[in-house]
C-alpha cells in the first residue's frame, strides 16, 4: 500500500498538471509570478509543496523550492502552501478528496495575499515543519504491546486564557511503537489510555480483573508527577512508557438522583482526563459498576431528563472492593440580564435577540469537559433570558456583543464576573448575570509597515499584500474577546467599539495566540507595538511596524 505522503504526491502531481494547464483562459495580459518555499527553521529550499493561487493555479516545487507561474492575469490572489510534514498555509482547496490526511489540510493558517502584475518581485514562502513525537510502549508481562491508545494534551490559548486540549492521539503498532504527527510548537502533556485483559466481563463475575492502568509522560503512574513536553518548531520528540500490570478492583456506586432514566459515568484521573475504566450504569438498581487500580480516582456522572443532572465523586482503592454513593444534582440555569445603555437613535433595543453571545471558560485548564453554555429563553414568565450549563464549576465569563457596542460591566452578585470567576455549584441557584452594553465605544486606527514574513521593520516584497494581524490588548480586566483585525490592502486598519481604557496595539505578520488576562501573559508583549489610551466616542492614532511575535499558532 502506497504510503500517505506518496498518495499525496500523486493526487497533487495530478492536480497541479490539470490546473496548470488551464492558465489564462480568459485571455487578457498574463504575468509571470516565481518564487520558493523554503523550511522556516533551517532556511533549506522546500522540493515538492504544492503552491495555490486561488485555487485556479497550482504546481509543485521543483528539487531546489523554486515555482514559476507564466501566464497569470493582473488580480489579487490567495496563496495555498502545503505540503506532508509540514505546517503550511493557506485553505485547502474545495472539491478535491484528501480525507485521509486528516488534520494535515485542516489546521493550515490564514490566507496569504500577492497582487499580481507587472515587475513582481520574486517572492519568499516560508512553511514549518511539523513537529512530532514518537514512543515505545513496553508491558511488565513482556507481552506485545499492540492497540494501547496514547494521548497527548497540548496547552494553548482560547479567548486570552490558557486550556489543555486533546491534540493527538495514537494506537500501538504490534511492536509497541506509535507516532503523534502533525504538532504545532508548544506543551504536551502525555497518557496512555487503560488496558483491560477482559474489558467486558461477564456482569456478576467474581474472578479479578487485571489490567494496565493509565501512565503518564516521563513514565509516571500519577498525574500529579508527570511532566511535559516543550516541542519547538519542526522537533522530533520522543516519549517512551513502561506500563505495569496491576489488579483492578471493583467500585460499587450507589447513585442518588431523581432523574437516572437516562445517565452515563465515567471514571477520570486526579486531573480529570479519562481514564478508559469500566463504569457500567444499571438503572434499575441505580448502581455503577467500576473498576479501578490501587490509587486515587473521580467518579463523575450527568443525567439526561427533565433537567440535565451532574454529579463528582472521589474515591481511593487500596487493594480491595470499595462501595460508595454520588449524588447527581439539578445542574442550575442562570437568570441573564441584559442592559442597553445606548445614546444612538437607531439603536436595537434586543426583542428576540439577546445582543450577545455568553460562553463560559473552566478555570481548571484540565476540565476538558466544561467549556459551555448557552443562552436561551427564561421559561419563567417575564420572557427573560438564561444560561444554560453543561456542568457546574468555577467558570470565567466571555461576552461577544452583536451590534456595534462593547461590555461596559458584567456582575453576579456584587461580583465582578470581569475580574473574577463565576462560581456554580449543583444542586443550588446562581444570582444573576448583569450585563451593560453601550454604543460608545472608542476607535484605534492606524497604519503599518514591515513585510509578511516575519521580518520587522522591513518593507514588503513587491506584489506580497498579504494581510498582517492587528491586536489591541487591553490592560485591563475584560470579559470580552480580544479584539483584533487583520490590515487592509493600504496596510491600514481601523478597530472599533472598544470599551475606554488604555490597550497595547501589536501588529504581527502571523497570526497569534495571546494571553491577556494574566500579568505573565501581558508582561511577553511589554516593550513591543504601542500603548495607548481610548475615551469614549472618541479616536486614537498609532503608526506601528511588524513586532517580533514569537511563533505563528
Amino acid at each position: 500500500m502506497p504510503s500517505l505522503a506518496a498518495t499525496f504526491a500523486v493526487l497533487l502531481a495530478w492536480s497541479a498538471a490539470t490546473l496548470h494547464s488551464q492558465q489564462n483562459l480568459a485571455g487578457g495580459p498574463g504575468y509571470p509570478v516565481r518564487g520558493v518555499v523554503i523550511n522556516s527553521i533551517t532556511g533549506g529550499a522546500v522540493p515538492g509543496a504544492l503552491v495555490e493561487l486561488n485555487q485556479d493555479f497550482a504546481m509543485l516545487t521543483d528539487g531546489s523550492g523554486q515555482f514559476a507561474f507564466d501566464n497569470v492575469p493582473q488580480r489579487t490572489y490567495m496563496v495555498a502552501v502545503s505540503k506532508p510534514g509540514y505546517r503550511g498555509f493557506g485553505h485547502p482547496r474545495q472539491g478535491m478528496r484528501f480525507v485521509s490526511l486528516g488534520s494535515v489540510m485542516a489546521q493550515l493558517a490564514p490566507d496569504r495575499r500577492i497582487d499580481v502584475g507587472p515587475d513582481m518581485a520574486s517572492l519568499t514562502f516560508r512553511i514549518m515543519p511539523e513537529a512530532t513525537i514518537t514512543g515505545q510502549v513496553t508491558l511488565s508481562t513482556a507481552d506485545p504491546a499492540d492497540g494501547i491508545r496514547v494521548r497527548a494534551y497540548g496547552r494553548r490559548i482560547q479567548n486570552g486564557r490558557p486550556v489543555w486540549d486533546l491534540a493527538a492521539t495514537a494506537t500501538t503498532r504490534s511492536d509497541g511503537s506509535f507516532r503523534l504527527a502533525d504538532l504545532a510548537p508548544g506543551k504536551y502533556v502525555l497518557s496512555t489510555e487503560a488496558s483491560l485483559d477482559n474489558p467486558d466481563p461477564p456482569e456478576h463475575s467474581r474472578l479479578p480483573m487485571w489490567g494496565f492502568p493509565p501512565a503518564y509522560y516521563p513514565d509516571s503512574g500519577d498525574p500529579n508527577s508527570a511532566g511535559s513536553l516543550n516541542l519547538a518548531p519542526g522537533q522530533q520528540a520522543v516519549a517512551d512508557f513502561t506500563l505495569t500490570r496491576q489488579q483492578f478492583f471493583p467500585a460499587t456506586v450507589t447513585v442518588r438522583s431523581s432523574e437516572t432514566a437516562a445517565a452515563a459515568f465515567e471514571v477520570l484521573d486526579p486531573l480529570g482526563h479519562p481514564t478508559g475504566f469500566s463504569a457500567r450504569y444499571d438503572s434499575r438498581e441505580q448502581v455503577v459498576h467500576a473498576v479501578a487500580p490501587n490509587g486515587s480516582w473521580i467518579l463523575e456522572g450527568r443525567s439526561y431528563g427533565h433537567a440535565l443532572g451532574w454529579g463528582r465523586a472521589n474515591f481511593v482503592v487500596a487493594s480491595a472492593p470499595v462501595s460508595l454513593a454520588i449524588d447527581v444534582l439539578a445542574i442550575p440555569h442562570v437568570p441573564v440580564s441584559i442592559h442597553r445603555d445606548f445614546t444612538a437613535a437607531d439603536a436595537p433595543t434586543g426583542g428576540n435577540n439577546p445582543g450577545v453571545n455568553l460562553t463560559l471558560a473552566p478555570v481548571d485548564q484540565f476540565l476538558l469537559n466544561g467549556r459551555g453554555g448557552y443562552l436561551a429563553r427564561d421559561s419563567g414568565s417575564d420572557g427573560g433570558w438564561q444560561l444554560n450549563l453543561t456542568q457546574p464549576g468555577r467558570y470565567w465569563t466571555e461576552v461577544t456583543p452583536y451590534s456595534a457596542a462593547y461590555v461596559s460591566s458584567i456582575t453576579s452578585g456584587g461580583v465582578d464576573l470581569a475580574s473574577d470567576p463565576l462560581a456554580i455549584e449543583p444542586g443550588s441557584s446562581v444570582a444573576p448575570i448583569e450585563i451593560t452594553l453601550r454604543d460608545d465605544g472608542g476607535t484605534i486606527t492606524g497604519q503599518l509597515s514591515g513585510n509578511t514574513q516575519g521580518s520587522p521593520g522591513t518593507a514588503a516584497a513587491a506584489g506580497d499584500n498579504s494581510q498582517l494581524f492587528v491586536y489591541a490588548i487591553p490592560l485591563f480586566p475584560s470579559a470580552s474577546e480580544l479584539p483584533q483585525v487583520t490590515t487592509q490592502s493600504d496596510r491600514t486598519f481601523s478597530i472599533g467599539n472598544l470599551a475606554p481604557g488604555s490597550y497595547r496595539v501589536i501588529a504581527c505578520a502571523t497570526p497569534q495566540e495571546i494571553d491577556f488576562h494574566s500579568p505573565d501573559g501581558l508582561s511577553a508583549w511589554t516593550g513591543q507595538g504601542q500603548t495607548v489610551t481610548v475615551a469614549a466616542g472618541s479616536t486614537a492614532s498609532v503608526a506601528l511596524s511588524v513586532s517580533s511575535c514569537g511563533v505563528a499558532q
